[in-house]
């Protein structure tokens, strides 16, 4: 092996152009998708054979992090997921009718709906959690731990600067 990889074969291609591109911002964002597309594949083959989509897990892992009571407004789901209303919606319903969350109204705000693992739903947010962990450092393990943190310093800045406010956090 050469140490070269698609995106550099890739880049190479483009040896012909007469123009001058930018190819190591290509190069980057190449393979951040590259790598998006296979962390995408490894959450559907790791999830399914506890019966979850990603997608339903991303609610569920969510829910879960809030910590007790495990209790959030699907406002707050819709903008940690970064998903459309309507597209949580159609997630809640599946989970909901699969007996994983409910939703209710919320007492202190007559207006909104609270949403709430049930005892089944808490059980496989966390199997999940530690099977969709244990594959993604399965995949990271071809990097050691100074570049793994070197990694996600840089990440961490790049989003950062693409940020125009900071997350809402609140419940």
């Amino acid at each position: 092996m050469d140490g070269r990889d698609e995106i550099d074969h890739m880049l190479g291609q483009w040896s012909w152009a007469s123009y001058d591109l930018p190819l190591e911002p290509m190069a980057i964002s190449k393979r951040i998708q590259r790598m998006s597309r296979r962390l995408e594949m490894l959450a559907a083959d790791s999830l399914a054979p506890l019966g979850l989509e990603p997608g339903e897990f991303d609610v569920l892992a969510t829910v879960l992090r809030s910590g007790p009571p495990f209790e959030v407004t699907p406002t707050w789901l819709s903008r940690s997921l970064l998903i459309s209303a309507a597209g949580l919606t159609k997630r809640l319903v599946r989970l909901e009718g699969r007996g994983l969350v409910t939703r209710r109204m919320d007492p202190q705000d007559r207006r909104s709906l609270l949403v709430a693992l049930t005892a089944e739903g808490h059980a496989l947010a966390e199997k999940g959690v530690t099977v969709h962990a244990a594959a993604v450092d399965a995949l990271m393990s071809a990097l050691g731990r100074d570049d793994r943190e070197r990694l996600a310093g840089l990440l961490r800045e790049l989003l950062l600067s693409q940020e125009d406010e900071p997350a809402d956090r609140s419940v």
